[in-house]
């Protein structure tokens, strides 16, 4: 599969309708900046807070505080990424719905968060998002490579089961995965020099402290979209069978 073909044709896509793609991504890229922007105050907060316990003479107290004060932004941080990835999820489905051409790019509430559009949307997404991490750590306890390359075969789930309930055949969540990782097999490879190609992007966003994100999440997003439509166009030729 040709990244440059790929990256083209979602670029094709995405810039004459961009206004239409940053507005349906603004929650999930605000909540990135949050994530990314917050901790530093919270962290020097509870620092300051940390001394003037010392200053009193109870260094259990600064302790405890500190560790719950920790506990609690973790929980925290690891909701509004579980959010992030939901809401990005809603919008690779829109994206692919640009790509087939069954968008008119009309902005509406419903499109940006299209992940809440059907409950089964919701559900599907996040159980299987669930089953994903499981049984990638799992394989993480062997040894990390088997774990990269079972995340990379499982990468497509919750796209195929979104089709499959919009073709009014739905499909359970562990079908969901299997399917991916046989529409993946002979493509793992491919997919993960693709997501290597956009660490030069990744780098811009970081030393532009994440203003570039507002272009390249939506193109990254975008162009991992057409990967997965082209997987799925292929397949409907060729119907490969997998057992990795």
């Amino acid at each position: 599969m040709d990244r440059t073909s790929l990256k083209d044709q979602a670029k094709a896509e995405l810039n004459p309708n961009f206004s239409y793609y940053l507005r349906i991504s603004l929650p999930a890229l605000l909540l990135t900046a949050f994530v990314a922007l917050v901790p530093f105050p919270l962290n020097e907060n509870m620092h300051r807070a940390g001394i003037r316990v010392v200053a009193h003479g109870s260094r259990r107290m600064m302790t405890n505080g500190y560790w719950n004060n920790i506990a609690m932004w973790q929980t925290a941080v690891t909701f509004i990424g579980l959010l992030t990835a939901l809401l990005m999820i809603g919008v690779s489905f829109a994206m692919i719905d640009g790509l087939r051409g069954r968008s008119d790019h009309r902005f509406s509430w419903t499109q940006m968060f299209k992940i809440f559009e059907r409950g089964e949307y919701f559900l599907g997404s996040l159980l299987i998002g669930l089953l994903q991490v499981v049984w990638v750590s799992l394989w993480m306890l062997l040894l990390v490579v088997p774990g990269i390359v079972k995340g990379l075969a499982y990468s497509q789930a919750q796209l195929i089961y979104r089709d499959a309930i919009d073709a009014g055949q739905p499909i359970g969540y562990t079908e969901a995965v299997t399917r991916s990782r046989q529409l993946m097999y002979g493509h793992k490879w491919e997919f993960f020099v693709l997501l290597l190609s956009f660490l030069g992007w990744w780098l811009l966003e970081m030393i532009t402290f994440g203003l570039a994100s507002i272009w390249v999440i939506p193109y990254r997003t975008m162009t991992l979209a057409n990967f997965y439509l082209k997987l799925t166009e292929e397949q409907a030729w060729h119907h490969p069978i997998a057992s990795c």
